[in-house]
């Protein structure tokens, strides 16, 4: 009871402190809401982040964990590491015992392959496209079709005789440039045209040979695919939507297009410029006249008018023609110069000309270099070194929920995984036999490394041909040699899950039942591969993403620096305030000293006057801190830049507060105050009784 007692009385005697020193407990107070403040802020926007970009992560790409080779050079880095260039993270050989092996650990729900690779896309130039419906038109005796292409052709050699007369002008190898002049002259002029019928195939060979290679080349267009099981991808990444066209059906090859890929690389340079610079205005607050940028973009934007005017046919071009006339009736000239001055656009005419773009000249235009429902070409450098090219069909475009103006989340394009296979390089069975069947028919043999020399030089014979095996091949029997067009099928080959789950993968995502789960998870994945002499190595979601990954313990690692640099500061203000205030009560504590009061009950006072100030700041501060978060919870953190989209998972992020982070709060002022009390209230202690005394006298 009389321990009790002494409580009592100390409680009271510390909040009766509160209010007598008034002063020094405010100020120490406000440094105290602040920081409770910034913990709860800060610790509810870490925790947020790393839940939205946990959810960006495992719902789009990487799952809950991967597994990749054990021996890999490089560690496995889905949206990209830290070094230029592609990660070697060597294959899993056989995905089908990996598949059924993993697929039995408890709280696995999949196991979706994956490879990693890039492509290039070559597009023709327009002129060469312009050829060959030339030939075309001839060869179906469409005099209408031929009039119009060929003044396309005509249009487009006028522009390159402009591109050559001003190369001349700044290179000294003038005679090559006045023999390529020459033979463009031929082509603008009107006699090239007017016996075009009587000898179509000279004249098109003509524009081949010697006009076409005077084009620089078409743009060369990058793909990053990931080839996997499109329709177990599908399943298990939940963020995973079609947008246009369709899902790749079972059982055939195709590739899906990011959305954003499709719309920012693959679209018209001019109308992804403009839609570029509507994006800054509209949703970045920008304006043309004062954003260096912008200004920028649109004098570039003014040199790519010819991918416009050369994309028009004959009336077509007719039609823009009078329609930018409408549009700048005080402008005289030709086309070309009517777009260039049409590109020129500022804040004050901007949205009009974007509207008139689209509304008049996008439906005319070929928008895209391919369309949804052709098939491509890509080429690509398999494993072993060489190209390897691989026609397919794109079937449609997808996005991330949510993503989709991230450029992480749209860099991946996804591919079946036989296709990625071809284009990785290896030989399936069906090649194998293939090939065998080729060699068998013109009489092919293998040979070892030490016989090639003696069959090259000494017994006089054929290498490798066995003798009469070639009499009646053809090498073009069955072949269609005619021209193909873009939108030919690229063959159908029927693929069953058996085929796609046999074969190779360079990595697999695992995907779980229960994410709360991961580590638990984790170590069963691991004693499972160990046991069943699986050469695989595993990674969570975080580790597997690469330095996207690591976003958020970086950001963890700042916030704390910042945290701890601003709590030394308040350490320091604190002591040194509770110093002073200690001095101005010598009398005071010197007094209770006199009437019996012990140095514990001394510190005992200080350190429950602190306890109570952290109490209440603590509780204020953080009552501010969840409300300013339930607040921005409501109205949501934009994402100003293209990287917060992904780290947001979508364009606003809508933090959440916990009890969590409210309890480590109030820990964390607690300790602090205590901590910065502790040396006034050992000085306290050591106040003598004849000090209260002295000062009375």
């Amino acid at each position: 009871m009389r321990g009790l007692s002494r409580f009592k009385v100390l409680l009271i005697l510390a909040w009766r402190g509160l209010f007598t020193h008034k002063l020094k407990n405010l100020m120490v107070g406000l440094l105290i809401i602040f920081g409770a403040f910034l913990l709860v802020l800060g610790t509810s926007l870490l925790s947020s982040i790393e839940r939205s970009m946990n959810q960006s992560i495992t719902s789009s790409l990487a799952g809950h964990l991967q597994v990749y080779d054990k021996h890999a050079t490089d560690e496995l880095a889905l949206f990209g590491g830290m070094f230029i260039g592609a990660e070697d993270i060597g294959s899993i050989a056989d995905f089908a015992t990996v598949n059924k092996t993993l697929s039995a650990v408890p709280n696995v729900k999949a196991v979706v392959p994956m490879g990693i690779g890039t492509a290039e896309v070559v597009a023709q130039s327009r002129l060469d496209t312009a050829i060959e419906a030339l030939r075309h038109a001839i060869e179906s005796g469409d005099a209408e079709k031929i009039a119009h292409v060929s003044t396309q052709v005509r249009r487009t050699a006028e522009q390159l005789k402009i591109e050559y007369q001003n190369r001349a002008s700044v290179q000294s190898n003038l005679k090559e440039i006045e023999e390529n002049l020459a033979r463009i002259e031929r082509v603008v002029g009107d006699a090239f045209w007017a016996d075009l019928m009587t000898a179509p195939l000279e004249k098109i060979e003509y524009l081949d040979t010697k006009l076409a290679p005077l084009v620089d080349e078409g743009d060369g267009y990058f793909l990053r695919y990931l080839g996997t099981d499109l329709y177990k991808f599908k399943d298990n990444f939940e963020k995973f939507e079609v947008v246009n066209g369709q899902m790749v059906p079972p059982g055939e090859r195709g590739l899906l297009l990011s959305q954003r890929y499709y719309k920012d690389v693959i679209r018209n340079r001019v109308a992804r410029t403009l839609d570029r610079i509507k994006e800054e205005r509209d949703e970045k607050g920008k304006t043309i006249a004062r954003d260096a940028t912008l200004q920028s973009t649109v004098k570039r934007m003014i040199r790519q008018y010819r991918s416009v005017t050369l994309a028009l046919q004959p009336e077509q071009a007719e039609a823009v023609q009078v329609a930018l006339k409408a549009e700048l009736p005080q402008e005289q000239g030709d086309l070309d110069h009517l777009m260039q001055v049409f590109l020129n656009v500022d804040d004050s005419n901007f949205d009009h000309r974007h509207q008139v773009f689209f509304d008049t000249i996008a439906p005319i235009i070929d928008l895209y270099l391919f369309d949804i429902g052709d098939v491509i070409t890509l080429r690509s450098y398999t494993k072993s070194g060489y190209i390897r090219s691989v026609n397919v069909k794109v079937w449609g475009t997808f996005r991330f929920i949510g993503l989709d103006k991230s450029d992480l989340s749209g860099a991946h394009n996804l591919i079946d995984i036989t296709t990625f296979r071809d284009l990785y390089g290896m030989m399936t069975t069906e090649k194998r036999q293939e090939l065998k069947a080729i060699q068998q028919q013109v009489g092919l043999a293998d040979l070892r490394a030490d016989e090639a020399e003696a069959a090259l030089f000494d017994s006089g014979e054929t290498v490798g041909v066995v003798e009469g095996a070639v009499e009646g091949f053809d090498e073009f029997e069955g072949a269609d040699l005619k021209p193909t067009k873009r939108d030919q099928s690229a063959g159908a080959i029927t693929i069953d899950q058996k085929s796609i789950d046999k074969g190779i993968a360079l990595n697999a995502a695992i995907v779980l039942n229960d994410p709360k789960r991961l580590k638990h998870t984790k170590t069963a994945i691991e004693q499972t591969i160990a046991a069943n002499g699986l050469e695989l190595q595993v990674v969570d979601w975080q580790t597997a993403s690469g330095i996207v990954g690591q976003t958020v313990v970086l950001i963890r690692i700042v916030l704390v620096v910042a945290i701890l640099v601003i709590f030394l500061v308040a350490l320091v203000i604190i002591n040194n305030t509770m110093v002073m205030a200690t001095l101005e009560r010598t009398v005071e504590i010197g007094t209770m000293r006199a009437i019996g009061g012990q140095a514990r009950f001394i510190l005992s006072l200080f350190l429950m006057e602190s306890f109570w100030l952290s109490l209440i700041a603590g509780l204020v501060g953080s009552l501010l801190g969840a409300a300013l978060v339930l607040r921005l919870g409501q109205t949501g953190i934009p994402a100003f830049a293209e990287i917060l989209v992904f780290l947001f998972s979508g364009p606003r992020l809508y933090p959440t507060v916990g009890l969590g982070n409210l309890a480590i709060a109030w820990c964390v002022i607690l300790g602090v105050s205590l901590g910065a009390t502790l040396y006034p209230a050992y000085l306290a202690t050591r106040i003598q009784p004849v000090v209260a005394i002295q000062a009375k006298e």
